[in-house]
């Protein structure tokens, strides 16, 4: 006996029979269709559970906990709740279960009746995996992000704290990912999630606004239904800690055709200049541990450089909002930077932060603008390189006879200034490792090697501390003499260079 398909399977292979993907118009065919999903419903449970919805607009709920599926990690710590929901004439039970994989078979649908604003209620047939934490007092559909008790909408979640007194609004935002978690993917779930924090309402606006208005790529969701940034708000939070925050803007997602992705950013413009530092941050409240440490600059002619907001998701999160912002491509801002924490230490698994860096710009620069930009940079460090020397030579050494120096000796005596180079950063680093993070000592002793490697300049308390140094805890103590001869004079050459030359590789012939 032939298998038996259905309806939507017979127009697809209709359709491929034309020259169509038999696989887009399945998914198109079972997305408009609810033949599939409502196979199996009982019709009185349907009828019963839309009347309430009707009355009441809600739907109460009665959760069946499991303590013994509570297995993992995230369960038991972050306090994420698994189950599967089950309509009934009165309202929804929900059964906790262990996670959102194989707790029921792929394809199952479940009835959730839900009122429009005109009073009408329809049904939707989502899939019924549910989820909460507890970040969230509400129990989701992992399918489209609606909370079970009110059906067609999407709740709030808690209120976070704010990291800093100098951010009071919140950019907060509802994002659904491009697929069905548990049936599509396993991975995250929709939910409310803090994006960004700001110290101007008109920043926090713009900002909630365009990740709604566009999209950063065309979804392919198998199960249908809309994705990404459904709905953005802005809430403002008091300084008083004890008073809750107040929602001062809400913007929900347009049409499908409406949210295309925006433009890639060609711009032939010369970009404005990058001799800047990176803006300090804003001071955190006591106890904060996890504040934003990513954060999104934009350029614009009447303002010049300015902080759009600080981002908490991290630096794809920043590069994603540049984007939808449509930095570069007719948006309000030409030209944008996404900062992030500096940790110098980490290449010995120290994650300490210093400071901040830049990550990335927006938009994305050409390569021939990476080659001008680049040998500006080498411009630079070679005058660099000529005028330190220069300037610690108490008079001995003019710019131009540094530069003659540095072209005669060629790459022996470059390394040999290294050397020299190395042993102030040893002294440094010594020196900076020895104070708390956060401390004032620990910044100035990072601004002083960066000035060091950056421009090669050495400050005065910077000499002492090098020579006090080299005389107690210098790091070739275990060398031998000749050795450490050679260090001495690369020191003695790099701090205070003079017309002597015997000893130094390159000009000592």
């Amino acid at each position: 006996m032939p298998k038996k398909r259905s309806t939507a399977s017979k127009r697809a292979r209709a359709a491929a029979r034309g020259g169509e993907k038999f696989t887009t118009v399945l998914r198109a065919a079972r997305a408009h269709s609810a033949e599939p999903a409502s196979a199996g419903w009982d019709e009185l449970v349907v009828a019963a559970l839309s009347a309430v919805v009707a009355e009441h607009g809600t739907v109460p709920v009665t959760v069946l906990w499991d303590r013994t599926v509570r297995t993992s990690m995230v369960q038991r710590e972050d306090g994420v709740r698994w189950g599967v929901a089950e309509p009934a004439a009165d309202g929804v039970v929900i059964r906790e279960v262990r996670a959102d994989v194989g707790v029921v078979p792929k394809g199952t649908r479940i009835p959730v009746p839900y009122r429009l604003d005109d009073g009408r209620v329809e049904v939707a047939a989502p899939w019924p995996p549910v989820w909460s934490s507890t970040r969230d007092s509400w129990w989701r559909y992992v399918h489209n992000g609606w909370a079970v008790e009110r059906p067609g909408d999407h709740p709030t979640g808690l209120d976070p704290i704010r990291p800093s007194l100098d951010l009071p609004y919140e950019v907060r935002t509802y994002y659904v990912p491009d697929g069905v978690v548990g049936e599509d993917h396993t991975g995250s779930a929709p939910c409310w999630w803090s994006e960004a924090w700001c110290d101007r309402l008109d920043k926090a606006v713009l900002l909630a606004d365009a990740l709604v208005a566009h999209r950063s790529s065309s979804p392919g969701r198998p199960a249908g239904g809309d994705c990404g940034y459904l709905r953005a708000e802005v809430w403002e939070h008091a300084v008083d800690l004890r008073a809750l925050p107040s929602r001062v803007h809400r913007d929900d997602a347009g049409p499908d055709p409406a949210r295309r992705a925006p433009p890639a950013a060609r711009c032939p413009v010369r970009r404005p200049s990058r001799l800047r530092r990176a803006r300090p941050e804003p001071t955190r409240l006591p106890g904060e541990t996890h504040p934003p440490t990513y954060n999104l600059r934009v350029w614009s002619e009447t303002a010049g450089w300015e902080t759009l907001a600080w981002v908490t998701s991290g630096r794809g999160t920043a590069s994603a909002a540049a984007s939808l912002l449509r930095v570069g491509t007719g948006g309000p801002y030409a030209w944008a930077e996404t900062w992030g924490p500096r940790h110098p230490d980490s290449w010995r698994h120290d994650w300490t932060q210093e400071g901040q860096q830049l990550m990335d710009r927006h938009p994305r620069e050409s390569y021939a603008e990476d080659t001008v930009r680049y040998a500006e940079k080498r411009r630079r460090e070679e005058a660099a390189l000529a005028a330190g020397p220069a300037a610690r030579s108490a008079g001995t050494l003019t710019v131009e006879t540094a530069a003659a120096r540095l072209a005669s000796g060629g790459r022996e005596y470059r390394d040999f200034l290294r050397v020299g180079q190395i042993c102030v950063m040893d002294a440094l680093d010594e020196h900076r490792l020895s104070f708390p993070e956060g401390g004032n000592e620990r910044v100035l002793a990072r601004q002083a090697l960066d000035l060091l490697e950056e421009r090669h300049e050495v400050e005065d308390w910077v000499v002492t501390l090098t020579r006090a140094h080299m005389a107690t805890t210098r790091r070739d103590a275990p060398y031998s003499e000749g050795a450490r001869w050679w260090r001495e004079r690369a020191l003695k050459e790099h701090l205070s260079p003079r017309e002597d030359v015997i000893g130094v590789p390159g000009l000592s012939g």
